[in-house]
């Protein structure tokens, strides 16, 4: 599977569009992509989750491992369109603590120009 990545805000920032379901079998592949992006220099990242509908332990791991990386370059991981189900889970492991949620893609990626 490959996860859908488009440029935003002049391609300062990378949308990657997360699948309904983000587990154990494709959480390995979205860590990759995210080690791609930051060898190219890309340190503001969107985690587009409005199609997601379950994640499991490794999915949230995936979305997490890269957060220092970024922060450490000034960039920073940014989650937005995330369904109930999803803000629940976030809430549950405490990740909305550490990553900041937004209602939509274009308020995820304007927040990086604050």
């Amino acid at each position: 599977m490959n996860f859908p990545t488009h440029l935003m805000d002049g391609g300062n920032v990378v949308v990657i569009d997360i699948p309904r379901r983000l587990t154990y079998e494709i959480s390995g592949e979205l860590k990759k992509l995210m080690k791609e992006l930051l060898e190219k220099e890309n340190y503001k990242i969107v985690m587009n989750l409005e199609k997601t509908k379950y994640m499991d332990s490794s999915g949230l791991g995936a979305i997490v491992s890269k957060i220092a990386a970024t922060r450490s370059k000034g960039g920073d991981i940014r989650l937005a369109a995330p369904q109930q189900t999803i803000i629940d889970l976030l809430e549950l492991t405490h990740i909305n603590q550490i990553v900041k949620i937004f209602d939509t893609v274009e308020e995820a990626v304007n927040s990086f120009e604050e």
